[in-house]
């Protein structure tokens, strides 16, 4: 019938013995040696092939390869040959060839990526001055202070919704992705969807150097440093799967794109700059920041000049930065604050005082700030703390309180968000606080963010 080639090590070519037959069953029956670990059932991906030629003479993926490709990240041209059906000439490559490709292979957790070609936003973070630091520093005290680092300035990745690839000596590498999802569903164009991504990778830089600035109260206090940093940001087209020893396996980026992102990164220090990002960013959001420094150069390891761009911060207030600093400024001038709510609250709510009868207001105090701020920061990434919120909403219920109260302790909470900022606390800040605080009402409730 067809001739099906595999042209590893040598070209070899089988002949169907009819059409539809698939690519595994021709394999077995010539008797060629190709991978099957789960007897041809679609339970693995051990017969997988890549596609060179012939792409348009096989069946369509059926639901189970589909959901396999989908969840794998794959191109068109990987197919599972015990599930694709040959209808005319092909050529193909086996991925899996020997015990070592084998190894390799079934070392992939369950949801791992195999590799997959997308677009990022890629963070370089590195620290300015380290080395110093860690020439007259305790090891002990090294490797405290460097966790430490790593612990605070990640938080306003992750609270984007970006991910954490590694860190590096005293560096961060951390990429952001597309909206997938939105822009499956046709919710929003891919040009808005990078826009989104740049505001999210952007907000997460700008929050760091505001991290930065409290870790080093607490370092100079305790160590007597201080320490800056340098970030550069570019996007492109980057690989992404799962690198390393069978045993020993990360998701991680790679490409031209983490590289150009890590020349930007170095690029700080020759230019006297602090947050440097690419053309590919800037001509999205170029109305959306400040920039105080255009530059034309050649990035080491690149044939041609490029522009990059110095960031200070967005033009406009963004509302989720905004209430993050604002709840900082209160926290600092009101250590308090929490104490001052709950006697507001309680003055004005008495018929709430029997809930707490019996409970530590010292300690219920300082959970209030940790939720508060936990809750604030995350503005920026809601997936993480609708489930946590939603829990929260079912306490207070075992408490006696019913959904609607939920709502009851905005008034204290701006009232003393009022009288410890002042003039700081304006009616902009006071709309974002109030429409905030209904939203994590409703998500208490179980309703989503509106």
């Amino acid at each position: 019938m067809f001739d099906l080639s595999f042209l590893e090590p040598e070209k070899k070519t089988l002949k169907t013995k009819n059409s539809g037959d698939t690519i595994l069953e021709t394999a077995i029956s010539n008797d060629f040696p190709l991978y099957h670990l789960c007897g041809g059932n679609a339970r693995c991906t051990t017969c997988r092939v890549f596609v060179v030629g012939g792409l348009n003479h096989l069946s369509e993926r059926n639901e189970r390869e589909k959901t396999i490709a989908e969840r794998k990240g794959w191109p068109n041209e990987i197919r599972l040959s015990c599930q694709t059906e040959v209808y005319g000439d092909i050529e193909v490559q086996r991925i899996i060839r020997d015990e070592s490709d084998l190894k390799t292979v079934t070392s992939e957790a369950k949801g791992s990526k195999t590799g997959e070609e997308c677009y990022a936003a890629i963070l370089f973070l590195d620290i300015k001055g380290f080395t110093s630091f860690t020439e007259s520093s305790l090891a002990y005290d090294v490797v405290f202070v460097l966790n430490r680092f790593f612990q605070e300035m990640s938080e306003p990745i992750l609270n984007n919704g970006g991910f954490i690839d590694k860190f590096i000596g005293d560096g961060i590498l951390a990429y952001f992705f597309l909206n997938k999802e939105k822009i499956k569903k046709e919710e929003i164009s891919l040009e808005d969807a990078k826009k989104e991504m740049f505001v999210q990778a952007l907000r997460s830089c700008f929050r760091i150097f505001d991290q930065l600035k409290k870790f080093n109260s607490y370092v100079k206090e305790r160590f007597h440093h201080e320490f800056d940093i340098r970030i550069g940001l570019h996007a492109g087209s980057v690989i992404y799967g799962d690198i390393g020893h069978s045993e020993h396996k990360t998701q991680t980026v790679l490409g031209d794109t983490v590289n150009v992102a890590s020349r930007l990164e170095a690029l700080n220090k020759k230019t006297g700059t602090r947050f440097l990002i690419s053309d590919e960013i800037y001509q999205f959001i170029s109305d959306k920041i400040q920039v105080d420094k255009k530059i034309f150069t050649k990035l080491r390891g690149k044939s041609d000049k490029m522009s990059v761009y110095s960031v200070l911060g967005f033009k406009e207030k963004d509302s989720i930065l905004e209430l993050q600093r604002n709840l900082d400024l209160a926290l600092e001038l009101n250590p308090n604050l929490a104490k001052d709510f709950y006697s507001h609250f309680f003055n004005s709510k008495p018929e709430y005082q029997k809930f707490f009868q019996s409970t530590d207001m010292d300690s219920q105090a300082k959970k209030l700030v940790s939720m508060v701020a936990k809750t604030i920061e995350r503005l920026g990434n809601l997936s993480q703390i609708e489930k946590e919120l939603g829990n929260l909403g079912e306490m207070h219920l075992e408490l006696g309180l019913e959904k609607n109260e939920f709502s009851s302790i905005a008034p204290s909470l701006l009232a003393v968000l009022r009288k410890t900022l002042g003039k700081d606390f304006n009616e902009e800040l006071e709309i974002l606080w109030n429409e905030t605080l209904s939203n994590i009402a409703k998500m208490m409730m179980g309703k989503k963010k509106t």
